[in-house]
């Protein structure tokens, strides 16, 4: 028997917590990402989702059609986002960098404690490192007793890269440089290098197993007593494996694009002037072997931004190579005049205006009470606009229930058209045939 709290759809059944997983894959990637919010809810195919998600349009049309107005969600029963003062603000930004400054410290004296003169991997221990590994064996043994993860890993190599390129910005918000002394440089906690040594080790065993089985299933598949196959790992065994991780086959395409990533200025060193000009992103693309750079505007609609954004499919900018074309028609032929404000002769405009009131003082109070909750927790004085008496809210008017027209999904009556569709053919045939 099914639990009380969940929903049958169709021949499905959603339980609580797959649909808390639907509901926020939903908030964070949108409702058409249907093969990422599949993959949240780990039991449900994208398929069950879009099901599932058309059902729950249907009912809420449905609900606003012919629903009791108590029943109906109204713009007042979701819940209110606080608005800060500027100071209230200022004074969380203040606590939040104390707070991190006394967190970076108190790591520092773990790793002192536990490391010694360890704790701190900076370019000192990394020239140390590169000296004594280039020894005698002694050296090396000394290496892998203090610091065995750097017999994999180059601590040079990614504290210049630290140094260079990671938060190396010409914002000084977004560069190391603004948050260290003049003497400071870049450097790594023992802790923090080990596990990305461990990072690194899980990966590459994973590759290799998957590799090593790849290997094998090709070899038996293939066994023959005429012909005998060689028993090696071939290429073709490696990129499969990395297909089925998930992982890129190198880093060719990360590096560059990695000026444009960090927001870093490239300067042009050959030519023999004087004077090095600044290169363009693109031009730096093009200069590191890219072969297509890939517009910033088509970017953002394939989802291949180098800064990871999602798009929910429902904007659309003016660069797209597509169009929108269509016409609107009600399917459902005219809307069902239910009991609606207009039916007691009340304008629109005027129920909008006194919903707009109450939910500006519904606001307004959530943002005193969050404001007066957050002052309380810094142990501060409360701004002085939380003094002034608190204003009275007005009468909840109630949702507004649309109509069928309203409610109807504008991609139920958008077509999706590309650009050279949208030209008139037989303008473009008479060209053709005048040419």
């Amino acid at each position: 028997m099914a639990d009380a709290s969940s929903t049958q759809g169709g021949i499905c059944l959603w339980s609580p917590h797959e649909k808390s997983l639907l509901f926020d894959g939903i908030t964070r990637y949108g409702q058409d990402n249907l093969p990422i919010i599949a993959a949240l809810i780990g039991t449900k195919s994208g398929l069950e989702v879009h099901a599932y998600v058309q059902s729950l349009k249907t009912a809420s049309v449905k609900q606003h059609m012919y629903g009791k107005k108590q029943s109906l969600v109204g713009m007042a029963d979701i819940p209110a986002a606080a608005e800060l003062s500027e100071e209230c603000c200022s004074s969380l930004e203040q606590a939040a960098e104390s707070l991190a400054t006394l967190h970076q410290r108190h790591e520092e004296r773990s790793e002192r404690q536990k490391h010694s003169d360890f704790c701190k991997l900076d370019e000192d221990i990394a020239h140390w490192v590169e000296r004594r590994l280039g020894e005698s064996e002694e050296g090396r043994s000394e290496v892998h007793e203090k610091l065995p993860a750097a017999e994999l890993l180059n601590l040079g190599q990614l504290l210049k890269l630290s140094r260079n390129f990671f938060m190396n910005a010409q914002d000084l918000d977004s560069n190391w440089r603004s948050f260290s002394s003049r003497t400071e440089t870049p450097a790594l906690l023992y802790t923090a290098f080990s596990d990305l040594h461990d990072i690194v080790v899980s990966i590459a065993t994973r590759l290799l197993q998957t590799t090593l089985f790849l290997a094998m299933s090709r070899l038996r598949a293939a066994k023959s007593p005429y012909y005998p196959h060689q028993r090696a790992v071939k290429r073709c065994d490696v990129l499969a494996a990395t297909k089925i991780l998930g992982m890129k086959r190198d880093t060719r395409d990360g590096w560059i694009r990695l000026a444009r990533r960090c927001k870093l200025e490239a300067y042009d060193h050959a030519g023999g002037s004087d004077t090095d000009c600044i290169m363009d992103h693109s031009e730096v693309e093009r200069v590191l072997g890219e072969k297509e750079s890939v517009p910033e505007t088509r970017a953002k609609l394939d989802g291949s931004t180098c800064d990871d954004t999602e798009s929910n499919g429902d904007s659309f900018s003016e660069d797209e190579s597509v169009s929108l074309t269509g016409t609107f028609s009600d399917p459902h032929g005219p809307s069902i005049q239910s009991n609606t404000a207009m039916d007691r002769n009340e304008p629109v405009d005027k129920f909008g205006k006194k919903t707009d009131a109450y939910l500006d003082s519904i606001d307004q109070q959530t943002s005193r009470k969050e404001e007066a909750r957050l002052w309380k927790m810094l142990g501060k004085a409360p701004h002085s606009i939380l003094a002034s008496e608190e204003p009275t809210p007005t009468e909840n008017p109630g949702p507004l229930r649309h109509g069928r027209s309203d409610l109807d999904y504008w991609r139920q009556w958008v077509d999706l058209k590309p650009e050279w569709a949208t030209y008139d053919v037989h303008d473009l045939a008479a060209s053709f045939r005048n040419d």
